[in-house]
Order: C-alpha cells, then structure tokens, then sequence
C-alpha cells in the first residue's frame, strides 16, 4: 500500500475513533446530566446537608470532565481537519500544474499531429511533381525521336534509281 493509502487508512481509523469518543461522551453527558439535575436541586433545598453536597460536587466535576473530553476531542477533530485542508490544497496546487503541463502536452501533440499531415502532403505533392516532370521527360524524349526520324528522311539523299 502507498503512503496516500496509509494516511486515508489513519484518517478513517480517527475518524471512527472520534466518533466513538462522541458517542461515549454523549452517553455519558445524559445520565450525568440527571444525576446533576437531582443533586443541585437537593443541595439548594438542604445545603446542610454533607452527602447532598458530596453527590453534587461529584456530579458537577464528572460534568466538567465530560466537558473537557468533548472539548479535547473536538480541537482533535479541528487539527484533523486543519491537516486535511493542507493536505487537498497541496494536492490541488500540483493538480493545477498537471492540469497546465496536460494542455502544453495536448498542444505539442496537436502541433506533431499537423506536422505529420503537413510532411505527408508535401511528400504526396513531391511525388505528383516527379511524376508529371518524369511523363514530361519521356514525351520530349520520343518528340526528339520523332523528330530525328523525321529528319533524317528529309534530307537523306534519294537513292537514285536505274
């Protein structure tokens, strides 16, 4: 598995962790809750009374410690999100420089592409040329034959006849 792998599979198992920490929290905070509401209001009606006032500091500091659980798990959650948000931002700045290098590709390819058509054409063009130049050749060539020919019947002597 590659290290991109790795980091999703740490950040699904925190995220799951965190998760689990809410749902305890939550959990707890009900049930503790209750028993804060019973204990503050049996302390404010006997506040002579020690074991009121013992179940009701109990009460409110299992509260207080719900509270910092809650707030440490969710500066955990914010600096788990923090490096997240680094992380897709440094994969977008080198997505955008991708996406650039793949338009200058598509572009060379298209200037590759037309040059290829373009030298293909010449080369048809080349080919017409010689071809033309080559029939022209070869028709000078029997004029000139032609013409000798020609030629030499007309100004040869007349054979004398007896």
């Amino acid at each position: 598995m590659d290290q991109q792998g790795q980091r999703e599979q740490q950040f699904i198992g925190q995220s799951q962790q965190f998760n689990e920490q809410i749902n305890n929290i939550k959990t707890q905070f009900f049930s503790a809750l209750d028993d804060f509401t019973k204990y503050y209001v049996y302390f404010n009606k006997n506040p002579e009374v020690n074991e009121f006032q013992n179940f009701y500091a109990n009460s409110k500091s299992q509260l207080q410690t719900i509270s910092r659980q809650l707030f440490s798990t969710t500066n955990n959650i914010d600096k788990m999100i923090e490096e997240l948000d680094n992380q897709v931002s440094s994969i977008s700045i080198k997505l955008k420089g991708e996406e650039e290098l793949y338009k200058k590709l598509i572009e060379l390819s298209e200037n590759i592409n037309n040059t290829q058509d373009g030298s293909q054409i010449l080369i048809d063009d080349s080919k017409k040329k010689y071809n033309d130049q080559y029939y022209q050749n070869i028709q000078i060539f029997v004029g000139m034959i032609i013409g000798i020919i020609l030629l030499v019947k007309l100004f040869k002597k007349p054979i004398p006849t007896k």
